[in-house]
């Protein structure tokens, strides 16, 4: 098939890339002229220089596509309002080019756990949950949610909510890897037994070219219909992860919980820090909220049920394969 990824060059991008590939299809990748794109032209990936947030850029390429992986987005940016608008606009955006298309192509997009909010303490989340975000983050990511819901009887659509993303590539999430590695310590955001869910990239990019084959799509009339929860099989506290990243690494991981009244001035001073050079932080006053908010664990037994998706490798195998590649990278030593 003729397909469309857009935000390619990014963490996730490659991963779904590379496996569209092997699966035979033909690959056409979104990218801005300013994109770091050499490892989509190792794969041999065609390029479309444009960007979600210009309409005349998005025509050529959707063009003849018959799925667009939509990736794209921002997780933090310096003002917020910036990743309010990529990450609703840029799905509306990519949704009106699908629709005007004579033979509108499947579009996935790629969502988050965030969009949903915090979990019951007692369970994962499920998609019958009414959606209840708790950051900016998150209701930047609902909003895109909605702007799909805008097409749905024009382009069939399908979201995918994901938790927190790891795996080769990932420089967000590094500095725990390396805290761990250097210290054997890892700070813990709360005293409380909260669970979490995790998913490996490589897994994710599974998950959205099942949902792009064969799985529902929205419905302006069902809240819930189309949109799935993905994630590893576990739900670790957030101080088991720890341990298992030790495990990874070689050592022995110490979770250190922290008091919450330290994440918030954590929080304070890189939100300030932020502000004053411009350069956003993967760590802010907003992701102060979700660290403090309770259990982030979600169920993707819809999307197993539909599709029969399952990770190809246990949480702990996936960051070992994680720490190998930091390792291999030069970001973590040997």
């Amino acid at each position: 098939m003729q397909v469309l990824v857009t935000g390619a060059s990014g963490f996730i991008g490659p991963h779904l890339v590379e496996q569209l590939i092997d699966k035979k299809n033909h690959v056409r990748c979104l990218v801005r002229t300013t994109s770091n794109v050499s490892h989509l032209k190792v794969l041999n990936a065609e390029l479309a220089y444009g960007d979600i947030m210009d309409p005349n850029s998005l025509a050529s390429a959707v063009s003849g596509c018959d799925v667009v992986y939509h990736l794209a987005g921002l997780t933090k940016s310096v003002p917020a309002e910036t990743m309010w608008k990529v990450n609703e606009e840029g799905v509306r955006n990519v949704a009106e080019a699908c629709a005007k298309q004579e033979t509108p192509p499947v579009l996935v997009v790629l969502s988050s756990l965030a969009a949903a909010g915090p979990a019951p303490r007692e369970r994962p989340l499920t998609e019958s949950d009414p959606a209840k975000p708790i950051s900016k983050y998150g209701l930047s990511k609902l909003k895109g949610e909605q702007a799909a819901f805008e097409f749905a009887s024009r382009v069939p659509i399908s979201i995918i909510r994901a938790p927190i993303v790891f795996g080769e590539g990932d420089l967000d999430g590094l500095a725990m890897f390396r805290c761990i590695a250097r210290s054997r310590l890892h700070m813990v955001p709360t005293l409380r037994s909260y669970r979490y869910s995790f998913i490996h990239a490589a897994d994710l990019s599974t998950a959205m070219m099942l949902a792009a084959a064969e799985a529902d799509r929205i419905s302006s009339g069902e809240s819930e219909k189309g949109i799935f929860f993905v994630a590893a099989e576990e739900n670790p506290t957030y101080g088991d992860y720890g341990r298992m990243i030790g495990r990874a690494i070689g050592v022995k991981a110490i979770p250190l919980p922290t008091f919450p009244m330290a994440v918030r001035i954590v929080g304070a001073v890189t939100e300030l820090y932020a502000r004053i050079t411009g350069q956003a932080q993967i760590m802010n006053w907003d992701k102060t909220r979700e660290a403090l908010a309770g259990s982030w664990a979600c169920s993707a037994e819809r999307l197993h049920s539909q599709v029969g998706y399952r990770p190809a490798a246990s949480l702990e195998n996936r960051l070992s394969q994680t720490v190998k590649w930091y390792i291999e990278s030069g970001h973590l030593p040997r």
